[in-house]
């Protein structure tokens, strides 16, 4: 091998082979103090697009979770209110069994129909006054004549399909004053119904209207249930998938510390190796003083 001055050719190798292990070595630093392989684009410009798409996916699961939670205490809310009601409904069916029982006086039937008149009055108050959050729960055009849409996946539709929502029937929403429900106007009034007068005409017939009115609350007590259990295996669905994704994710981004660890080691010997044979190659040229 030729002693030269201008060009030493060991060093420059030495020095490329030192910043090679330098840098292995600061990206391996950087791996496991932040815990993740990809730190930027240039580590895994595949890995950085695929990544981003899952975090998309997995912030939309989180927002999908309350939703859900969110539909569920909407519909439990309703369900309370539909009980409150139905209490009422069967208060006044009672009262009216009682008053068909010929052992009691005008005065005492007017005592009776004075709870009647109150319970009525609760029952279109609930209907009314029943929300959740700003939302009217019951008699509202929209949840009456369409029902209640909730998003539960994170993900839009798409050729008509409905993949990633849940709808509540519109039948669960409709008004729930004592007219809607009974299918019937005019005042309930026990002392007319017991005179054979009035919209309900006879005992029979303010029964049958009455029970009516307990199967339309009935039922909307069982569409919600049923609603609801959609909803809780929806739930589960979303954190079955969101534990999953997350689990694919972290193949992807999430460092192993332990390998990291093992290459830090060795390019740390490498840097040390490479930085005491660089003082040598360095004073190679030296050599060509003792030919003078």
């Amino acid at each position: 091998m030729s002693v030269v001055i201008n060009t030493n050719v060991d060093s420059l190798k030495i020095q490329g082979i030192l910043t090679g292990s330098t840098n292995k070595l600061s990206e391996s630093m950087q791996r496991m103090s932040s815990g993740l392989q990809i730190n930027s684009a240039k580590d895994d410009a595949a890995g950085t697009v695929i990544s981003a798409r899952m975090d998309v996916q997995l912030n939309g699961n989180q927002i999908c979770q309350k939703n859900v939670q969110n539909a569920n205490a909407m519909l439990s809310t309703a369900e309370g209110n539909i009980d409150v009601v139905l209490d009422n409904v069967s208060r006044i069916r009672d009262l009216t069994l009682q008053a068909k029982n010929g052992n009691y006086s005008d005065k005492e039937i007017e005592a009776m129909q004075a709870e009647v008149k109150e319970r009525i009055a609760e029952i279109d108050r609930v209907s009314s006054s029943s929300k959740f959050s700003q939302l009217q729960l019951f008699g509202d055009s929209n949840l009456s004549t369409n029902g209640a849409t909730f998003q539960v996946g994170q993900n839009a539709d798409s050729d008509g399909k409905t993949d990633n929502v849940i709808k509540a029937d519109k039948d669960i929403f409709k008004a729930v004053t004592f007219s809607a429900l009974t299918n019937q106007t005019g005042a309930f009034n026990l002392a007319n119904i017991k005179a054979g007068s009035g919209s309900y005409a006879n005992f029979d017939t303010a029964l049958t209207k009455l029970d009516t009115a307990i199967d339309n609350l009935t039922s909307r007590k069982s569409l919600i249930g049923s609603a609801q259990n959609r909803l809780e295996s929806a739930y589960d669905t979303l954190t079955t998938q969101y534990a999953n994704l997350s689990s694919a994710k972290s193949i992807i981004t999430d460092a192993d510390i332990a390998s990291e660890a093992s290459k830090f080691t060795q390019n740390q010997i490498l840097q040390q190796v490479s930085t005491s044979l660089l003082a040598q190659a360095n004073q190679a040229p030296s050599i060509a003083l003792s030919l003078l």
